[in-house]
């Protein structure tokens, strides 16, 4: 039976933004301000040879989400954005400073983005800490993710820019921060491999998903869980991508389940259960779950928060390869 009702409000997308932490343990922070070494992207490398020719690419004057008039450079190189670091790695964009709970950035970025310094998100983004990286531009995902933010306070910074209305929609808001950042070759670049990727993983899966129930499932504790329904966070894109079938005892996105519904679940093929440090361990020995036929077949696999409490392109391909590497005919 059912415990509670929620919903996305703004309050969970900012209890989203601390279940984003990544698992395993960094080492970086604050007291290495060094950028990590990476690429340069076309941008970077069009305004280094601008600046060669002693050419200077003007700026310009954009409406962001929240209707501020942000001027906005031609080529920004100092960025600091925080939750949007997937979609910058999915372009080859690195950002001056990473998000990170805890001190802990997010893991499955690191391959990116080891070496630029974690950004102290505990309680929320500071201006003073965000002024000590000398940013030529700060962006906000959306209107939910800026929280007690001041505005103000930060436009004296640097220009600042909220990037959209809905927070939800990472495809548009790629192809947004491409059009912003003067990237737009590199958003376009990475949803077609985006789609490669999951076309790929469809034809590797076959009719298995149409055919198999499946479930990601986040312990509580030991009278509780929760289940990832299909518009939230990896329930995107089990359900609505790779097409797995839902259990008729799925209801909601991010629904609360006593220890009872376990018995709603006893016939469901695949149990995702979302693992990492912190987090809770499943009830396994429960005389529910040691029933369930995913426990007695060995089709329960543990997967890692980081990517699946996410829904952009790095974290869904991460997504798509876990799949793959657990399920099979």
């Amino acid at each position: 039976m059912k415990l509670s009702k929620h919903t996305l409000s703004a309050g969970l997308m900012a209890l989203m933004m601390i279940l984003l932490a990544a698992c395993g343990n960094s080492n970086n922070s604050n007291e290495d301000a060094t950028p990590a070494t990476t690429s340069p992207s076309a941008a970077q490398t069009e305004a280094a040879a601008s600046s060669a020719n002693g050419e200077e690419a003007a700026p310009r004057v954009l409406t962001d989400a929240m209707g501020h008039q942000v001027e906005v450079p031609a080529h920004p190189q100092r960025i600091i954005a925080p939750f949007l670091e997937d979609p910058l790695s999915a372009m080859g964009v690195s950002p001056v400073a990473q998000w990170s709970a805890g001190g802990q950035p997010q893991q499955y970025l690191q391959d990116k983005l080891s070496g630029v310094p974690s950004l102290n998100m505990d309680n929320g983004l500071t201006a003073e800490e965000t002024l000590s990286y000398k940013p030529d531009l700060i962006l906000f995902l959306s209107p939910a993710y800026m929280g007690q933010i001041d505005y103000d306070q930060f436009s004296k910074i640097a220009p600042t820019f909220v990037l959209s209305e809905d927070n939800t929609d990472w495809r548009t808001n790629l192809e947004k921060l491409g059009d912003l950042l003067g990237e737009q070759d590199a958003a376009k670049k990475a949803l077609e491999q985006y789609e490669e990727k999951m076309e790929a993983a469809e034809s590797q899966l076959g009719n298995l998903p149409s055919e198999k129930t499946a479930v990601i499932l986040l312990p509580q504790d030991d009278k509780s869980f929760k289940l990832f329904g299909p518009n939230f966070y990896g329930g995107k894109t089990l359900y609505q991508t790779l097409g797995f079938k839902q259990p008729a005892a799925l209801k909601g996105d991010f629904e609360a389940y006593s220890m009872e519904t376990l018995a709603e679940l006893k016939d469901v093929d695949y149990v995702f259960v979302i693992s990492g440090p912190g987090r809770s361990e499943p009830p396994e020995d429960n005389a529910l779950w040691k029933s369930l036929k995913a426990v007695q077949e060995g089709t329960i696999f543990k997967v890692d928060s980081g990517h699946w409490f996410n829904d952009n392109p790095v974290a869904n391909g991460l997504i798509a390869d876990d799949v793959l590497n657990h399920v099979h005919e």
